[in-house]
């Protein structure tokens, strides 16, 4: 069974002192369509053990073992991460790995650019940055979480404006008639609200 967290989660090597960078966290397959399934197969083929060379690769790996036998492999360097959901055999036991060459169309975007990864990896040794771009949000949602923060710690909206805008900007613009400075400060605390009520979970699918 996987272990239970209320957030798709399980974090059992992560110690608190450590950064999301360097935490191994695993992610329930069923909340991020990241996550790459795969199925250990014993054909007679004759595979190779350890066909990624786990020695060899440049990122750090973590494999972790749930009760029901599925294994479960996090790859990570740098920020960047490929999570492996294998049943039905182990990684470093040989086995052919397979997965869906049809998954849901809804997903299919997210595991096929895992299964690039995948192969990226094996081909490179490394996570390479070239799949891994920055989200095209990511400024934007930066601004968000800080206005979260701000209004967290109970900051006025005004407060939060300079944080986000700078002190020139809201000194001239904060009183003006179509209060659109502070509409930006009121939509961006709302959203960070709704992020952190559970929207997030978005960004996994």
């Amino acid at each position: 069974m996987w272990p239970r967290h209320r957030f798709g989660t399980s974090c059992p090597f992560a110690s608190p002192e450590h950064s999301a960078i360097d935490g191994s966290v695993f992610w329930q397959p069923s909340a991020c369509s990241a996550v790459l399934p795969l199925v250990a197969v014993r054909d007679g083929a004759g595979c190779a053990a350890d066909p990624l060379g786990i020695g060899e690769l440049s990122c750090r790996t973590t494999i972790l073992t749930l009760a029901d036998g599925s294994e479960h492999v996090l790859f990570a360097e740098g920020g960047r991460r490929l999570q492996l959901a294998i049943s039905g055999g182990s990684l470093l036991a040989g086995d052919r790995l397979l997965t869906d060459a049809l998954p849901d169309p809804a997903i299919a975007p997210a595991r096929l650019l895992a299964l690039r990864r995948l192969a990226d990896l094996r081909h490179h040794r490394t996570l390479r940055p070239v799949l891994y771009p920055p989200d095209a949000r990511g400024a934007r949602l930066v601004g968000v979480l800080r206005a979260l923060h701000g209004w967290l710690a109970g900051a006025a909206f005004r407060d939060i404006a300079i944080a986000l805008f700078g002190e020139a900007r809201v000194d001239r613009d904060w009183n003006d008639p179509g209060d659109n400075l502070r509409d930006q400060v009121r939509r961006a605390v709302k959203r960070g609200r709704a992020l952190m009520e559970g929207g997030w979970r978005r960004f996994l699918r």
